[in-house]
């Protein structure tokens, strides 16, 4: 009963903020409201993550009756992802731009996070699918009316409805190749992999950067598509994922260093650090899956970074062309450096989590098909140099005084616990391996049901 509580604290702490974050009069004081919330919400994640059993499977999807333990439960796989939700939450609040403040779009983020924590803790099939749905809400009507909204609500209600009828169907026949194959699609609509990637770059420009960086950073696509087709992927099916996979690897990493606007340049990124997730549960095994798994994170908090430090840039120079050098590292060395530095923490730094993560999935994919691993070398370089590119544009050339001031205590803050975190996880990696690594291997080697004789 204690752990069950404290799997539900973090939900009931958001749903009751978010109300109270929306009344707000004032966007600073929406911020501190938000902030509160969303620590007390990562403070009670981070028990009930520590609190759960992480040696196996609590809870199976293989029938539509309630899971023993109750509907909402944590285990090896949602675990380390229920804390990670909950900073990614509030890092974007605090780590938001003052010009860019408002109350509504700080409610918005409270809820996306708290869905979020819902579908991760949910352990029955149409909980899953519930919280899939409403986790599209807050960022529908942020983008209502906004040009390119009509795009991302075609996109998403695609990806909703064979997700949420693969999730159910899952359910009810667990083997169903039908059923895999319809959570398989959705999955890659939701994740933006090729051919279903147009979504993405103009999602990035047209929203919050905020709604847009919590919206793809925690994956969860791929968090369902890991619990529930993990052992499914035949060959076939699973030489295909490949393939798409090198596919979006290859374009975004290409598409991102052509681009002249860097929320373009990031909506590529993003699509293309999408694909190693999907290539590590196609090509099956505890190594890949639990290197998915580090990827979702690395990668979150990464991009994070790096998105809150180019809307930090933007906050202070309006929208950002990547086809001038605009100068000013001399002006404000600790923004550049916080660009540079958490954009290339996003593709495999060494040093830190992200290296570790890219490490694991390639010796996975080079077990498999050594030809995969080869590409993702090859688009990791092109994506480091696109980091670089967007860096150096933004920050290089002859220096300008334009009196833009440097980072502030709140954003050093931010982005140095973001950084300091991405560090010591690459140093320590050990509380994600672990729980991870036993929660996949339970569910891809499952333990004979005991039967008791006649």
């Amino acid at each position: 009963m204690i752990v069950l509580l404290t799997v539900l604290a973090p939900m009931v702490l958001g749903g009751l903020g978010v109300p109270f974050v929306a009344r707000a009069s004032t966007p600073g004081s929406a911020r501190w409201r938000a902030a509160t919330t969303g620590i007390a919400m990562l403070a009670s994640s981070l028990a009930a993550a520590l609190l759960s059993p992480i040696d196996g499977p609590i809870a199976g999807f293989d029938t539509l009756a309630p899971a023993g333990l109750g509907y909402f439960a944590l285990d090896g796989l949602s675990a380390p992802l229920y804390p990670f939700v909950a900073g990614l939450t509030v890092a974007i609040v605090l780590g938001t731009p003052s010009r860019f403040a408002r109350p509504r779009g700080f409610a918005g983020l409270l809820a996306t996070g708290t869905l979020y924590l819902g579908l991760l803790a949910a352990r029955h099939p149409v909980l899953v699918a519930g919280f899939w749905v409403l986790t599209a809400v807050p960022t529908l009507l942020e983008l209502r009316g906004r040009e390119g909204g009509r795009i991302f609500a075609i996109h998403r209600t695609v990806s909703t409805v064979l997700v949420a009828t693969g999730v159910i169907a899952v359910g009810v026949a667990p083997t169903s190749p039908l059923a895999a194959s319809l959570l398989v699609l959705g999955v890659m609509v939701r994740e933006g992999i090729f051919p279903f990637h147009g979504w993405v770059p103009r999602f990035f420009e047209r929203a919050s950067l905020g709604t847009a960086l919590l919206f793809v950073q925690p994956q969860v696509g791929a968090y369902v598509l890991a619990r529930f087709v993990i052992a499914q992927t035949g060959e076939p099916a699973s030489l295909l994922l490949d393939v798409l996979g090198v596919v979006t690897l290859l374009y975004g990493a290409g598409l991102a260093l052509g681009q002249r606007s860097s929320r373009r340049a990031l909506g590529y990124l993003v699509v293309s650090q999408s694909a190693p997730v999907l290539i590590a549960l196609a090509d099956g095994g505890t190594l890949g899956a639990t290197g998915a798994l580090l990827v979702i994170v690395s990668v979150g908090l990464a991009q994070t970074g790096f998105g809150l430090a180019l809307w930090a840039t933007e906050a202070r120079r309006g929208a950002l062309r990547l086809d001038v050098e605009s100068g000013g590292h001399s002006t404000t060395p600790a923004l550049a450096g916080s660009t540079l530095v958490l954009g290339l923490a996003s593709v495999g730094l060494p040093g830190t989590l992200s290296f570790v993560a890219e490490d694991l999935v390639f010796h996975a994919t080079i077990e498999a098909r050594p030809w995969v691993g080869l590409v993702m070398v090859i688009a990791t370089a092109l994506n480091g140099i696109g980091v670089m590119r967007v860096a150096f544009r933004l920050f290089g050339g002859k220096r300008r005084t334009t009196g833009e001031g440097d980072l502030t205590g709140r954003e050093r803050t931010v982005l140095g616990l973001l950084g300091a975190t991405l560090i010591v996880l690459g140093l320590l990696p050990q509380p994600l391996l672990a729980p991870a690594a036993a929660m996949v291997d339970a569910a891809q080697h499952p333990a004979p049901r005991e039967t008791t004789p006649p």
